[in-house]
């Protein structure tokens, strides 16, 4: 018996505990990525390694130190000489359009700087100027709230001066009619003294 033929015959007991899914060969992309998940997933506790892309993926190779194909000058042009030239001159124009496309992506790199920085330089210009204006209507609004003190202050003083020199007046005042009475009262009691 073949070992094919032995697989089919095992009875129900030889059998694996674990059912296999059948194998498929095309699957579609759904069912590919299922079936990568759920392989993934039997270990869940092992890590997974996610490669990282590259940046940038260089398009030519290091220039080679030896040169293969060296014709002599009496040879002549053969069959293959033209294939070997074509792909020189592929590589040669390769190599000149990754230099080219190097020099733009630095140009347009450089030119984004400048701009940048000549956006940011006038950003900051306006932003300076803004602050001035800011700190000058600052400073006035304080100055004006000092010099209304201050003149509240000196009216206030002016006033109480007045009220001062009101009281003063006032009591002066009182203090004449107070004598003027006291002497009256004198003169009428000294006077009542005499009668």
């Amino acid at each position: 018996m073949s070992t094919a033929s032995k697989k089919h015959a095992l009875s129900d007991d030889e059998s694996p505990s674990v059912e296999r899914a059948p194998i498929k060969h095309h699957l579609t992309p759904l069912e590919l990525q299922k079936k990568q998940l759920d392989k993934l997933l039997e270990k869940i506790d092992k890590p997974v390694k996610i490669p990282e892309r590259p940046v940038s993926k260089p398009f030519n190779r290091e220039p080679k130190d030896y040169v293969k194909n060296i014709q002599g000058s009496s040879a002549g042009a053969g069959s293959g000489d033209f294939h070997v030239y074509r792909a020189g001159r592929r590589r040669e124009y390769a190599r000149l359009k990754q230099m080219d496309e190097e020099s733009k992506e630095e140009r347009e790199q450089r030119e984004y700087d400048e701009r940048m920085q000549a956006k940011k330089a006038e950003d900051d210009e306006k932003t300076e100027k803004n602050r001035s204006k800011r700190q000058r209507r600052k400073q006035r609004a304080n100055n004006n709230k000092t010099n209304k003190k201050r003149a509240d202050a000196r009216s206030d003083d002016e006033g109480s001066d007045k009220e001062d020199k009101e009281y003063k007046e006032d009591k002066d005042e009182k203090d004449e009619k107070v004598e003027k009475d006291d002497k009256r009262s004198d003169q009428e009691g000294s006077g009542k003294e005499d009668h």
